[in-house]
């Protein structure tokens, strides 16, 4: 793409240090506008430029291993000081999900939202090694990092794809990969610590698919993005757009010849296979996991969007999801975004460009209305939360960058301008549905809401006008450094200037993502973790578990909880640390499951600890309780 929006017979930097390195005549040939076939030259000089041309990519190659290695580093030092599950019944949705695919007991979670198997797949073989909850979750961690850090060197790829350098792609790539989008959520065990890396592939698949030179390389392409859009649905419901848009593309590759129609029958049948597998595992874990049954996304979806109302919530979602897409990437993303859309609007560039384009614009647009439609209507903030587009949030990002480095002022400055007016509209609709200020004080807040509390930097209540506000000026920063680069190009003591701005403008970039992530790390994950450890591992420390020990929890599903039982957010977490049995539910009133030895109430507030089970029967006592939290444990007297 960004080849393309250079001058007509511009040589990109690439094309010229190659031609230096090859030879004098090929350097000569391409500044004279003609080029210079490979034949032309002299046989030596070819096999200089080979020999060159592979101890250049060997190095490049070391060097993104590297990268790759350090951002490994960056997750795992932010996620050090976890221990227990926080987003919850996600994480322990996930991880028990994991026990249950390797052979270990399950937990009730019906009438939940389905937490799918493709994240838990992927997690399984830690339990292969290790039932200990701490171990468990560490090694997760671990796992997240090495994936989560995958976005470098595909980042990387893409960027060399679309026509930037070696040394300009690799730091493209790295500041990409330090987003919060793509690091702050490798410290949670939930799918969106994969999905970035996971929408970024798939697309590269794609790319691959329609560009490749062989049959065999267009028939791995074709499977191989064929096998990722599959995996994505079994990961997400978000992945169900993925495979909708990459069917259509599908159908346009056949009937246009784009590629060989075989290569279309070969990305039919292994969709077909690997949605049919998704499927077949999603099905094996509800009915291991929610025999009763899950909460509905579709009807939900239905109910949203059937009237005018409907309609209206369509609009404002998607505006909430869009004013997330620019802030949560400090402007760029926008920038990217009316990049492809120039792309799809002008006939003159490649196919290939267009129609990945196309397939980036299109999973934006329906997961920006879906995935918030899904959630009931009480939860019109979440409309806001950045976290159903982090994926692509990470994809246009890359973009923005590039055509921050390699596209025309002009195009920059058009891009910029429809990216503030954009983001200012879906400003105001966002003030108007959830509000002039979004909550960031509690952990759920915090954990949908902390891009805005970053940049507003006010963890109570991050007002939404004084956030954008700071979001674009950020991306005027970006801009400006972009413009002032190109057109500044003396040397000063004995630094060129442009190259100067370049690197202040990627060092700003990190330094923005690396200061959010620790402020969100701070606040967020580190700031819930005392909490939540006192009520799932001090929760078996206090009450003394032991294997054979059978646990009982009071929690009725489906209705509006009393303050005898216990909230899902607390019982979640402890049915992942208590990974020896599964736990059972039961109604305080009545009495509790037959070889029942521990259970498990909630502690009303105003109220003494026994007030939690006033009916217990004889031979129980309190054991542990913890009143801040609101849980009290209970212990059958042996003998009885």
């Amino acid at each position: 793409m960004a080849r393309l929006l250079t001058r007509p017979g511009e040589t990109t930097p690439g094309d010229l240090a190659a031609a230096r390195r090859a030879g004098p005549s090929v350097t000569q040939s391409i500044d004279a506008g003609t080029g210079a076939r490979r034949g032309d030259l002299p046989a030596a000089t070819g096999g200089k430029a080979s020999r060159a041309a592979r101890r250049a990519a060997r190095r490049w190659a070391l060097l993104v291993a590297a990268g790759w290695l350090v951002q490994v580093g960056v997750r795992l030092w932010f996620s050090r000081a976890q221990t227990v599950p926080l987003a919850n019944p996600d994480e322990s949705a996930y991880l028990i999900a994991a026990r249950v695919l390797a052979g270990g007991p399950a937990t009730d979670f019906s009438y939940s939202t389905l937490y799918q198997g493709g994240y838990p797949l992927l997690i399984t073989p830690v339990y292969w090694f290790t039932s200990n909850a701490v171990a468990v979750y560490h090694a997760v961690l671990v796992i997240n990092a090495a994936a989560g850090a995958a976005l470098m060197p595909l980042a990387y790829v893409a960027g060399r794809r679309i026509g930037l350098v070696r040394p300009a792609a690799y730091t493209v790539a790295a500041v990409t990969a330090l987003l919060p989008a793509a690091v702050f959520y490798t410290e949670y065990a939930m799918t969106d610590a994969i999905y970035p890396v996971l929408v970024l592939a798939f697309l590269l698949t794609v790319h691959s698919w329609l560009t490749a030179r062989t049959s065999r390389g267009q028939h791995a392409a074709a499977a191989g993005s064929a096998l990722l859009a599959g995996y994505a649905y079994a990961v997400h419901s978000r992945g169900t757009v993925i495979v909708v848009s990459y069917a259509v593309v599908g159908v346009l590759v056949a009937w246009r010849r784009l590629a060989p129609r075989r290569t279309a029958a070969t990305a039919a049948l292994v969709l077909v296979a690997s949605v049919g597998a998704g499927w077949l595992l999603n099905r094996y874990l509800s009915s291991a996991m929610y025999p009763e049954g899950t909460r509905n996304l579709s009807a939900q979806m239905a109910s949203t969007l059937h009237s005018v109302h409907g309609a209206i919530n369509v609009f404002e979602m998607a505006a909430g999801q869009m004013w997330r897409l620019v802030l949560d990437s400090w402007g760029l993303a926008g920038i990217g975004l009316f990049a492809a859309l120039f792309v799809i609007a002008r006939r003159r560039f490649r196919a290939d460009l267009r129609i990945m384009a196309a397939l980036s614009v299109a999973i934006t647009a329906i997961t920006a209305v879906t995935a918030p439609a899904a959630l009931p209507a009480d939860q019109s903030q979440t409309w806001a939360s950045g976290r159903y587009l982090d994926g692509m949030i990470a994809t246009f990002f890359l973009a923005g960058a590039v055509v921050l480095r390699r596209a025309r002022p002009r195009f920059i400055l058009i891009c910029a301008a429809c990216t503030a007016g954009l983001t200012v509209l879906a400003a105001l609709i966002v003030s108007v549905y959830a509000g002039s200020s979004l909550p960031a004080g509690t952990f759920p807040a915090g954990f949908n809401f902390g891009e805005p509390a970053v940049l507003t930097q006010n963890w109570t209540s991050a007002s939404v006008l004084l956030a954008t506000a700071v979001a674009l000026g950020l991306l005027a920063v970006w801009v400006l450094l972009a413009l002032a680069a190109r057109r500044w190009n003396a040397v000063v003591l004995g630094v060129r200037v442009s190259r100067a701005l370049r690197v202040l403008g990627v060092a700003g970039l990190a330094a923005v993502s690396l200061v959010a992530v620790t402020q969100m790390t701070s606040h967020v994950s580190q700031g819930a973790t005392p909490a939540q450890a006192q009520s799932t591992a001090g929760f078996v420390t206090a009450t003394g578990l032991k294997p054979g020990d059978q646990i009982a929890v009071a929690f009725t599903a489906g209705i509006n909880l009393p303050p005898t039982d216990v909230p899902y957010f607390l019982w979640a977490p402890q049915a992942f640390e208590v990974s020896r049995t599964e736990l059972e539910f039961f109604n305080p009133a009545q009495a509790p499951p037959a070889g029942t030895t521990v259970v498990e109430t909630g502690w009303p507030a105003g109220q003494p600890a026994s007030a939690g089970w006033p009916d217990h029967p004889a031979g129980w006592q309190i054991v542990a309780s913890n009143q801040a939290a609101g849980w009290v444990a209970w212990r059958l007297t042996p003998g009885r």
